[in-house]
């Protein structure tokens, strides 16, 4: 049994919006959509503020504002795709300081015998926002009337617009007037603008075009693409001023009416006058009675009339030349639509402005965003940009240029005339008189302003790494954490996202020439006081003093002035409240109180100092504890081998294997509570409070040589001092040791209390063990690399956190009911401790074997995404050679034109270092060659050694199918120390190399249209033009379109886009390529990779499947065993973890494969035990019947394969689970109902820990 968990939510937005969605008047909010999930910020004086997210079980393809009961105040329509298209009402309500978006009632838009729309997909709310109409299937509109702030009646309409390509309300002066403008395409492949009526009492559009604007024809050279399909923006009347240029007529300067974006032109239809609109209606009522009088000549007449009026093209009111590319979104910039933002899909953004005194259109380039597939203004020129191909950003738009003021704000092709913006002033001054003819046609016709520089800022960026149509999973800096880079963006934001959980340390102080470092500790004045003044550092043979009171300065102090034992090493040290003794009543009470008191604890003793804040030095303060001097002859010739302590307790090792506990007693004279003989060396102590509001701990943790133990002993009472509570054995020596409770709880029975051991081995791993009812449980062990680890406590970002450090370090911290790991980017660190000086507030200093770091930790709890740039070459193809330590990156360019001119579309391989990412080389394909696949190749990649083979497709556009390709071998060569490409051999090829594999040494696999074809490389002869050849040694044909080469060591795995998946032999050394066993259903794969014994994939219709080959004595099967719909598209699958994660004695779960979809999300495929995978199937089971999901979607019919046609309920999901489903059983409020389920044979007889530590191992593999 396979599980399907996320790593990185999907992070494309498809919709936003700006509405108010609480009481208070004054808030605004800005609603995103993305993918699956809504996400809610509310507009403050800082910026955006999130306030909650909600997953809505389905993709969002709409949302809308609607009006609630309670006034000012709105609910959310949400349309989800399909399979499952439904309309569903959210409420926003605040509880408790917690915001959170709840469903209200739903309409179900399913409609099995209905053909999905081609061209949209969207619902619309009229301006009165009384009715929705939603739109997902050729040849019918879905009506919801809306009542108090709910889904009311619901009824199907017939729309004989089939091919439908936008539609939206018209502002209507009429009251209870609903009137849809419709474009569509119509049988003669004429794009035509018309209105239609919703008659609300009649259940239906009105039969007749509405008249409330004309029917047109638009011009096929003004709408040259539908890719994507215009847009259409209702404009309201405009009642201010008037206009003497229409005849004699006097009133507003324009009646509303629609605009058309998405064309060479942005065209504004007026609304018809009252006159023509009763013209119009008399005309119909004569056309009707002539169609039904029965007479044939009659009826040929008005039906030859009516097509000449549907063929009609109408004048445009208002016209202004689109200089740029395809529109993809806009939104208004105030109520009357006057001005209007539009983007176009390479992130060009202008404003499109209305003529202050006659209709005309303005357009103003303001500079260039990511690609927008959602515009949302929010106030004081602060935009809004959602992007599915760049990071969604918060713009501000000035009114003068802020950057780049001498280049053109936007590129204006030729054949664009544009005006200077003092053309508008100009125009302006005259007046309302009429202008000259000359002018006045300008005018009507628009401009195109010429401005120069960006009027942009941006001002926040939100990370998407969507859409991802490669990536690598690579140990690049031999840390041991895998590196996650995609290949990501598209358009003008192509990109490298580098992406790992990994914490950012950013440094601010250095100090090196320090060796052998083995410890740190910072000190303050007086117990009690916020600020450092003195970091003390302990070496294999001194301990140095540096005082850090200076601004910028550390002073490292001599010995003589420092007043600490510098000469030895220190193991122990630190700030100790002073205890004094209370008679009162002839009772005596102790408590601890501020002191400027310090205990250091080295190999000789443990002494006592107090610190002279006049002096600023440190002095000895009594006798101190030393065991050589006290004359006892049982601690003759022993030495002090390991120390820790807590503000009242000072624990020390004897050599020998004693074990001795102190504290401070009274007259500050240091006092020996207890003593305990081990038969073996004591090698670490560890005694931290579990409360760190307490000076003392109540356990302490002591580890040792040659057995390799590491045993818990009591400190409750006098009476239990240093006796043994549990102990465990480990594999190798436990060299540090932590006890430290990772929850903000006090007590065992506070919820959050959370205690653990801690064990840093010699070999480099850490082993975690929960320390609960005096016993240890849950072993967990990971690795740090080689180097031994250890174990210290610091604060990050206001948080105690652990740090374990080895030959790596990683920032252990408590999340979701489980230790979770974030590495740092810090090698062989010795230890970690919080410090808080004047010059280094809120720091850490952290201690390498031969440095002294100061600086900061951020982003623990978060994930790290690195963008590098690509500009306009998009990122197809990416591969790592692990050799040379290179990234091979296949790019395609293509220039922006304007809409319907030609795109010029270019090909590239990059070479980049995967350190620095920096461009090494790259290789530029032929003017009429892109890049297909690349494929990385074994061994040292340079000299005559091929590092990589590229496949590329020559594009011919009059081809239906390409018939010429190449493939081409690359190593690499230095050349005045910088690393370049060399061709080493290229071989044309009869088609498009969808794919590569490598085989063996000299063998590679590549997938040519319909074949797939076996290459040798060879070297050639001297004199030959190139080093190697390629020589074809075999081909296989029996496919339609092989997109998908995977080889897993012993068969060729093929995935055929329009059929199916197949398993091929290469045989007689690579001379013969054997069909094993083939899957015939129609699948339509559009990634697969090997399961070790059989084939995972994923396919168009966003589902994915696994096989596995069943091998019999006559003949290889391959057996369906899984699939199910992850309502995704998966371009990539690795195999593969996401992190070195903890390893348990007996996991239930391991990681086997990461998948990357379009939409920027990352997930892990875990492989499940067969015995626990049958609890978590009935647990799923009596999940989904508890937990329903917005719109009552049910999860068990989420999760069944979806087809062409939507779901069917003839199959279920199987072979996979819902891991982040699943997940959400450990935040169930009553979990133990959902172990029994309804009936008895649903009850789950795992016990309910076991149950939530199998959900925990998941959690931690993604």
């Amino acid at each position: 049994m396979r599980v399907v968990g996320t790593f990185h939510p999907s992070s494309s937005v498809s919709r936003s919006l700006k509405c108010r969605l609480s009481s208070d008047p004054a808030l605004e909010h800005l609603v995103v959509a993305k993918t699956d999930k809504l996400e809610v910020y509310s507009l403050q004086p800082h910026g955006l503020q999130l306030e909650c997210t909600t997953d809505m079980w389905g993709r969002i393809v709409g949302i809308q504002a609607v009006p609630s009961k309670t006034e000012s105040q709105s609910n959310l329509l949400v349309m989800i795709d399909h399979p499952d298209a439904r309309l569903v009402m959210m409420h926003y309500a605040v509880e408790d300081g917690v915001s959170s978006l709840t469903p209200g009632g739903s309409h179900s838009l399913v409609d099995r015998a209905a053909r999905q729309a081609e061209f949209v997909t969207d619902v619309q709310v009229d301006p009165s926002e009384q009715i929705a109409v939603a739109s997902c299937y050729a040849g019918k509109l879905k009506v919801v009337k809306l009542e108090n702030g709910e889904l009311g009646q619901a009824f199907d309409v017939s729309l004989p617009e089939i091919n439908l390509l936008a539609f939206s309300f018209l502002y209507t002066s009429e009251e209870d007037r609903f009137t849809l403008a419709l474009l569509h395409m119509n049988h003669r492949r004429q794009m035509q603008l018309l209105c239609r009526d919703v008659l609300l009492q009649d259940l239906e559009l009105s039969a007749a075009h509405s008249n409330l604007l004309i029917t047109t024809v638009l011009s096929e050279r003004t709408f040259p693409s539908l890719d994507p399909p215009p847009l259409l923006v209702p404009v309201p009347p405009h009642l201010l001023g008037s206009e003497e240029d229409d005849e004699d007529e006097t009133g507003p300067v324009h009646r509303g009416g629609v605009l058309v974006l998405g064309g060479r032109k942005v065209m504004f239809y007026e609304h018809a006058t009252q006159d023509q609109q009763e013209t119009r209606k008399e005309k119909q009522r004569r056309l009707s009675k002539r169609l039904s009088s029965g007479v044939q000549a009659e009826i040929a007449k008005a039906q030859e009339k009516e097509k000449e009026c549907e063929s009609r093209k109408i004048k445009a009111r208002a016209t202004v030349k689109w200089p740029w590319s395809a529109v993809t979104a806009w939104c208004a910039v105030d109520e009357g639509c006057r001005r209007i933002l539009v983007g176009d899909k390479y992130g060009r953004l202008a404003m499109l402005a209305f003529g202050d005194d006659q209709v005309a259109l303005n357009l103003v380039p303001l500079g260039e965003t990511s690609p927008a597939t959602s515009l949302t203004y929010l106030s004081s020129q602060v935009l809004f940009v959602g992007s599915h191909f760049g990071d969604s950003q918060l713009l501000r738009i000035h009114p003068a240029p802020i950057a780049n003021a001498s280049s053109d704000t936007l590129p204006i092709p030729k054949g664009v005339t544009a005006v200077p913006p003092s053309a508008l002033t100009s125009s302006v001054s005259k007046g309302k008189g009429r202008a000259d003819d000359a002018t006045d046609i300008s005018v009507r016709e628009g401009r195109v302003v010429h401005t120069k520089g960006s009027f942009i800022e941006v001002l926040q960026s939100h990370d998407n790494i969507a859409p991802i149509l490669d990536a690598v999973l690579a140990d690049i800096d031999g840390s041991g954490q895998p590196q996650i880079i995609t290949a990501s963006g598209g358009r003008n934001t192509g990109s490298l996202r580098a992406i790992r959980t990994e914490a950012d340390f950013q440094e601010q102080a250095r100090l090196e020439g320090l060796s052998s470092i083995t410890d740190i500790w910072p000190i303050r004045p007086r117990f009690e006081d916020p600020v450092h003044t003195h970091l003390v550092v302990s070496t294999l043979r001194e301990t140095l003093v540096f005082s850090l009171t200076g601004k910028d300065t550390i002073t490292h102090l001599e010995p003589s002035v420092a007043g600490l034992a510098t000469s030895v090493p220190t193991y122990a040290l630190g700030n100790i409240p002073r205890r004094q003794t209370i008679i009162t009543g002839g009772r005596s009470t102790s408590s601890y109180v501020d002191s400027p008191l310090v205990v250091q604890i080295t190999s000789e003793g443990v002494q006592l100092l107090e610190y002279d804040a006049t002096l600023s030095n440190f002095s000895a303060v009594g006798q101190g504890w030393f065991p050589k001097k006290l004359g006892d002859t049982g601690l003759a010739g022993k030495e002090i081998v390991g120390a820790a302590m807590s503000p009242s307790q000072f624990v020390v090792g004897l050599s020998g294997g004693r074990l001795v506990l102190l504290n401070l007693g009274t007259n500050d004279a240091l006092q020996l509570l207890k003593a305990r003989d081990f038969t073996d060396e004591i090698c670490a102590i560890s005694c931290t409070p579990f409360d760190p509001t307490q000076n003392y701990a109540t356990s302490i943790a002591v580890s040792f040589w040659g057995s390799n133990k590491v045993s818990i002993l009591s400190l409750e009472s006098p009476e239990s001092y240093l006796s043994q509570v549990c102990e465990v054995t480990l594999p190798t020596l436990p060299r540090s040791i932590l006890l430290h409770n990772f929850g903000s709880g006090a007590r065992p029975k506070d919820p959050d209390f959370h205690p653990h051991l801690l064990v840093g081995l010699a070999d480099g791993s850490v082993v975690t063990y929960a320390f609960r009812d005096g016993e240890l449980h849950d072993k967990k062990v990971s690795s740090l690399g080689n180097a031994p680890a250890s174990l210290s406590v610091c604060s990050v970002d206001g948080r105690t956190v652990v740090f374990a450090s080895g030959a790596r370090a990683n920032v252990l911290y408590w999340d979701r009911q489980r230790i979770r790991p974030s590495p740092v980017g810090i090698k062989y660190m010795v230890k970690g401790v919080s410090l808080n000086t004047l010059a280094y507030p809120s720091c850490l200093a952290i201690a390498t074997s031969s440095s002294l770091l100061i600086g900061n930790v951020h982003g623990v709890y978060k994930m790290q995404i690195r963008t590098i740039p690509l500009g306009m070459d998009n990122p197809r193809k990416m591969v790592y050679h692990t050799g040379q330590q290179v990234f091979g990156v296949a790019c395609v360019r293509t220039t922006p034109g304007r809409i319907g001119d030609d795109e010029d579309v270019t090909g590239s391989f990059k070479l980049l270092d995967a350190h620095s990412f920096s461009q090494l080389h790259h290789f530029q394909c032929n003017p009429d060659e892109e890049p297909s696949s690349v494929v990385s190749l074994p061994g040292q990649g340079s000299g005559s050694s091929p590092a990589f083979c590229l496949g590329t497709v020559v594009i011919r556009p009059e081809e239906r199918e390409p018939s010429r390709g190449r493939l081409v071998l690359f190593s690499l060569s230095s050349v005045d120390g910088s690393r370049l490409l060399s061709v080493l051999a290229s071989q044309d090829v009869k088609g498009c190399v969808y794919a590569l594999a490598h085989i063996s040494e000299n063998v590679i696999a590549a997938a040519v249209n319909t074949s797939v074809m076996l290459f040798k490389i060879r070297e050639t002869a001297p004199g030959e033009t190139s080093p190697l050849a390629l020589d074809k040694t075999a081909e296989w044909n029996h496919n339609h379109f092989v997109m998908n080469l995977v080889w897993d060591g012993q068969y060729l795995l093929v995935g055929d886009a329009i059929s199916s998946v197949s398993v091929l032999r290469v045989v007689n050394d690579a001379t013969k390529l054997e069909s094993v066993a083939r899957d015939y259903g129609p699948l339509w794969p559009v990634a697969i990779e090997s399961t070790g014994n059989g084939i995972i994939g994923a396919n168009s219709d966003c589902n994915l499947f696994s096989f596995t080959l069943q091998k019999g004595s006559q003949r290889s099967v391959l057996e369906k065993d899984g699939v199910y719909h992850i309502d995704d598209v998966v371009n990539k699958f690795i195999r593969g973890a996401l992190s070195s994660a903890d390893v348990s004695d007996e996991q239930a779960v391991r990681a086997s494969h990461v998948f990357f979809t379009s939409t920027g999300r990352i997930g892990a495929i875990l492989e499940m035990k067969d015995a626990t995978s049958l609890h978590m199937t009935a647990l799923q089971r009596n999940m989904a019947k508890y937990i329903i999901g917005p719109g009552g979607v049910n999860h068990t019919k989420r999760r069944a394969p979806a087809a062409p046609r939507g779901h069917t309920d003839a199959e279920a999901s199987y072979g996979f689970l819902d891991g982040d489903f699943l997940e959400s059983f450990l935040s169930h409020p009553h979990p133990e109902q959902l172990m029994e389920g309804e009936i008895e044979a649903e009850r789950i007889t795992l016990p309910l820990a076991t149950v939530k530590d199998v959900l925990v191992q998941m959690q931690s593999l993604h």
